[in-house]
């Protein structure tokens, strides 16, 4: 999961942003003249629905500067993503996955220091673009985690790794000795699964086509967007970028030689025919070193905080932790506190732009085995215990583990749509006219 937190941002204030900008004319005709486009399961999708994710769309692609000729097509592709939410967060439930407010809260934190803002400032933006804007930007940043978490569940975690496979990848890169990254664009024309000749004919016919046109000259992204199959489609085909061994292995040959705005050869795979583009490439270099700090936490809980003055007593508290006993020791001073609420005392070796903007500057300055102190929160007071610091070199890190996580990831790439075509089959999805 990992999603580019500056483009969830932008993604949020168009779509409130056009939400925003109906009139109160244009919503009371839409719910005269709402209705069911499609029902998936026990769940339907309104026309309403439908409509404002197709101008939240639209005003995505014309940010990337890819335009939209065909209306028709773009509202099938729409729905289709609306269906395949719909069937992700019916599966998450079913296999009892949640999002905590502490994972949104952190979310929306990175989204407003990436885009230079206080949490503050953030949810004043949003509430100006459309009522109760900044809560709608948490519910969308819940269901885009949650959706993260099924595919780690579902797709990345059944990756099987075999020995050889960790073996191959630790030999090749020990001959590469590089670290090469490309941001690569996709067009696939599905096929179902035990596909007839004729399916087959008629998929090789339409990639075929699809591939003359980019060659007279036609944008690669705005065909992705017509019609792909992938689960990038709506974004262009853009599959952003990944490590050269995350790429899926069906593309690796056609990606070998490929130079920068450079479009493969047709490829050939369970889900479909394929084009690939190369929009971009990165030679990282060496590894770079990094500092980490292994951070606890403790809430004293309280009803009524004074942000501007700490309580002499607290203060005293957090001046006198000088070791992990001391720190240790705040269970039995405050036993009255429920045990959940410091029960994720331990945040780990965190480095520095993982560190909430407003405490950075006080956590590099502070010395181990000491605390900052204490900061207001919305439970009560928080300590914040420094217990040691390192430097490492991402190349110190266990190659073995980076191995199986970039085989995983790989091998996820290569099921993802598989997983996706499977979803749908196993549903009940009926298209309304």
């Amino acid at each position: 999961m990992k999603k580019t937190l500056h483009s969830i941002l932008f993604s949020l204030f168009t779509s409130l942003a056009i939400v925003g900008s109906f009139n109160s004319n244009a919503l009371a005709e839409d719910v005269l003249l709402d209705k069911v486009v499609a029902v998936v399961n026990d769940r339907v999708i309104l026309k309403s629905e439908l409509t404002a994710k197709m101008y939240e769309q639209a005003q995505a692609l014309a940010a990337q500067n890819i335009p939209v000729n065909d209306a028709q097509a773009l509202q099938q592709k729409v729905l289709d993503s609306l269906v395949l939410e719909v069937l992700q967060e019916e599966r998450a439930q079913q296999i009892g996955l949640t999002v905590g407010d502490d994972e949104i809260n952190e979310q929306m934190q990175k989204i407003a220091e990436q885009n230079n803002l206080s949490l503050l400032e953030l949810r004043n933006r949003l509430n100006l673009e459309m009522a109760d804007g900044f809560q709608k930007a948490r519910q969308k940043i819940k269901q885009q985690l949650l959706i993260q978490k099924l595919r780690e569940a579902e797709v990345i975690s059944q990756a099987h790794v075999t020995e050889s496979e960790i073996q191959n990848y630790l030999k090749r890169q020990q001959l590469a000795k590089k670290n090469v990254r490309v941001k690569l664009s996709h067009i696939l024309i599905a096929l179902p699964e035990s596909a007839t000749p004729q399916q087959r004919e008629k998929a090789l016919n339409e990639i075929q086509n699809i591939q003359k046109r980019i060659q007279a000259g036609e944008d690669f992204s705005q065909l992705a967007v017509r019609y792909s199959n992938g689960g990038k489609a709506l974004t262009g085909g853009d599959l952003g970028w990944m490590n050269e061994e995350e790429v899926p292995t069906f593309f690796a040959d056609a990606l070998e030689g490929l130079k920068v705005g450079e479009v493969s050869q047709i490829i050939q795979s369970a889900s479909g025919f394929h084009l690939i583009k190369l929009t971009d490439k990165q030679d990282s270099g060496a590894a770079a070193v990094i500092t980490e700090y292994h951070l606890y936490r403790f809430i004293v809980l309280s009803d009524d905080v004074n942000r501007s003055q700490i309580p002499a007593s607290l203060m005293k508290l957090s001046e006198s932790l000088n070791s992990m006993q001391d720190f240790q020791e705040l269970f039995n001073k405050y036993p009255d506190i429920p045990a959940e609420v410091n029960a994720d005392s331990d945040l780990g070796w965190r480095t520095i732009d993982k560190i909430p903007a407003v405490i950075r500057e006080d956590v590099a300055n502070l010395s181990i085995k000491n605390a900052l102190p204490p900061l207001a929160t919305d439970k009560g007071w928080m300590i914040l215990y420094l217990d040691d610091v390192r430097e490492t070199s991402t190349a110190n890190e266990d190659e073995t583990q980076k191995a199986i996580q970039a085989i995983r990831i790989r091998k996820a790439n290569e099921m993802f749509d598989l997983w996706l075509r499977r979803l749908k089959d196993e549903a009940f999805i009926q298209i309304q006219p």
